[in-house]
């Protein structure tokens, strides 16, 4: 007896044995198959490389084979297959992972995570890992999916943090500098008043001084003296700053050359004809920028086009032939594509307006205006951004409001809200009850009581209801319609569902008495506009003392003209790394791959009938991360 009980001991021993991982200095199977699989990734073949790791995983040892699959499901990220990584993921039992394992398991979530354009989904797989400087590579990886998951949730304070973090884990000179231009892009896609009330930290404080050097990049514009002189300034407050050595010396050439202006530039305007007061506005505002540099100008001439399309390439061809080696306009439409049909410009374009062209002109030239269409995707971003994702909109029955809808209505579905109903008004209109009823689905009510009239044969004490499941308006209209429309949803029983428009509903000059009635109302406005304390308040100051008439109507033009010339000598920066932003007077301008120019704008809200700047959308989610456990992204 006591001899069989031996024996069996020795062979539960021996099957323990066969199960236990392999002594200490022996490869696993995955080191015998790392070599192999790297040879397909250098090839571009991921799926050929996991393959290696899922066939050893079938027969390799139990204890190793959730190693293989997530060896697997590194190379599937890589080579971004994820519909096969879903898959491996699922058939994985987290709770049977060590705690090593179940962190890369998070890890490849969160990347699926994004690949579905899910940031909070990969935030929360990246909460789960206690310990991320415990991982193999020390948490670059983590702390790279954190900025990434933040970048695209909006939040690029808290993305910037993250990339602060993972900039002291990063050792190769090239990984580094690519690392500091992500910290620089993301800071400079915040507006100069966010930036300075970010900036709570005193020196040396890592972000500060990273918030300081965007900071000094605006405010010097290129001027290589004035940005040496606040560099020596900076450099004492934040020595060691982990910008010294990497970015710094990229920065100082990027600005250096963004600083290079057309020596001689020629303006095209409609100076005469139904747009001549527009056109001056926009003169103006380019002769408030021009006259801002001192005496170091370049040659600038204007030119009228009138009112004749025919005539621009003439007027072109005559600014050329008095030396101009830029252009800023035409300003009308029909203007600018007959341009755009020339086939030839011999100097480079800033128009002033947008044509419809979804692909590039085969020619040097930049496009920008204040698009509407811009303004109403922003509302749209807005809304999705806030939770508001069941939305009803009230806009004029004319080609202007169903182009400005058509690019709200299809920006908003593609982010995932659900357009309930478009109530449409005529313009000249003082009472909007019909499209107010209809949207709110308050002919409905009416009708349900009267049929329960019919059906009990009396009158019937009720109240009309509106539908329930409305989250926010989105309301387009001009100042005009916008202060009757506001009270009378509030007649109609609408008074809790938040408003939003764009900069339409407001005449960019306060005024209580008139604007009171649309107090409580949401819209994006440019800078300028919203400015009441700043440079852009001292700059429309100064041109509303020279021209008080033309700058109460026309503020917006005024700050697109200067906006024109401002931003003429960053257009060939604005797709280099870190340079994508430029903060301007119409907004913080982003260039696309038609060498179209954008506005990000600002917010405000209508308080006792006069705007009030709401916080920065991404400096409010910022703020409200740093609740959040391990937000300190390396400000630790």
């Amino acid at each position: 007896m006591k001899r069989l009980q031996l024996l069996l001991c020795i062979v539960v021993l021996a099957l323990a044995g066969c199960a236990a991982p392999p002594p200490r200095g022996q490869p696993t199977v995955a080191d015998t198959l790392r070599d192999s699989a790297q040879q397909h990734a250098a090839q571009g073949d991921y799926l050929a490389a996991a393959q290696l790791y899922l066939s050893a995983s079938r027969t390799a040892p139990e204890t190793q084979r959730p190693g293989l699959r997530l060896e697997a499901g590194g190379f599937l990220a890589q080579g971004e297959l994820w519909e096969q990584l879903a898959g491996l993921l699922e058939g994985m039992d987290p709770g049977r992972l060590d705690p090593a394992q179940r962190a890369r398991y998070r890890l490849l979530q969160a990347e699926l995570a994004l690949s579905r354009r899910d940031p909070g989904q990969a935030l929360e797989e990246l909460r789960a890992i206690s310990n991320p400087d415990a991982l193999p590579d020390y948490g670059q990886r983590y702390y790279e999916l954190r900025a990434s998951a933040y970048a695209m949730d909006g939040n690029a304070l808290e993305a910037a943090r993250q990339f602060i973090w993972l900039d002291g884990l990063v050792r190769n000179q090239q990984q580094r500098l690519d690392n500091q231009y992500r910290i620089w892009e993301q800071l400079s896609s915040l507006t100069s008043p966010a930036l300075k009330q970010l900036q709570t930290s005193p020196p040396p404080d890592a972000l500060s001084g990273w918030i300081e050097l965007v900071l000094i990049s605006r405010a010097t514009r290129g001027d290589q003296q004035r940005w040496s002189e606040a560099l020596y300034s900076w450099r004492t407050r934040y020595p060691g700053h982990a910008a010294e050595a990497a970015l710094l010396p990229e920065l100082f050439n990027r600005l250096a050359q963004a600083g290079e202006r057309a020596q001689h530039i020629g303006v095209l305007l409609p100076l005469s004809g139904r747009a001549a007061e527009s056109a001056a506005a926009i003169r103006d505002g380019m002769l408030a920028a021009y006259y801002q540099l001192g005496s170091e100008r370049p040659e600038l001439r204007f030119y009228d086009t009138g009112q004749d399309s025919r005539m621009v390439w003439a007027t072109y061809q005559q600014a050329l032939d008095n030396g101009a080696n830029f252009i800023i306009g035409p300003l009308l439409k029909e203007n600018v594509e007959q341009l755009a049909r020339s086939g030839e410009l011999t100097v480079p374009v800033l128009a002033l307006n947008q044509i419809d062209s979804a692909e590039p002109i085969d020619l040097p030239m930049y496009q920008f205006g204040l698009a509407p269409e811009d303004e109403a995707r922003q509302v749209a971003e807005r809304l999705v951004a806030d939770g508001r994702d069941q939305v009803i909109a009230l806009v004029p029955d004319t080609a202007w409001g169903a182009r400005v809808m058509a690019a709200f209505a299809e920006h908003f579905r593609a982010l995932g809200g659900t357009l309930l109903t478009t109530g449409r008004y005529a313009p000249d209109s003082v009472d909007f009850k019909g499209p107010i009823q209809e949207t709110l689905n308050l002919d409905d009510s009416k009708n349900r009581h009267r049929a329960l009239e019919r059906l009990l044969g009396q009158k019937l004490q009720y109240e009309v209801r509106r539908r329930q499941d409305v989250d926010a308006f989105f309301l387009l209209a001009y100042p005009e319609q916008a202060r009757l429309i506001r009270p009378q949803l509030r007649f109609y029983r609408a008074a809790d569902i938040p408003v939003f428009s764009t900069s339409h509903v407001f005449s960019a000059n306060p005024n209580a008495a008139l604007d009171r009635d649309m107090d409580g109302l949401i819209f994006c406005d440019i800078p300028w506009v919203l400015d009441n304390a700043g440079d852009w308040s001292a700059q429309r100051e100064r041109l509303a003392a020279l021209w008080p008439e033309r700058s109460n109507r026309y503020q917006r033009l005024f700050a697109l003209g200067f906006d024109a010339y401002e931003v003429l000598p960053w257009l060939h920066t604005l797709t280099l790394p870190g340079f994508g932003y430029f903060p301007g007077a119409t907004g913080v301008l982003t260039l696309d791959h038609t060498r179209t120019l954008h506005r990000t704008l600002e917010w405000a809200q209508f308080r006792r009938g006069v705007p009030q700047q709401l916080q920065d959308q991404a400096q409010t989610m910022s703020m409200e991360g740093q609740n959040e456990p391990q937000d300190d992204g390396g400000l630790r």
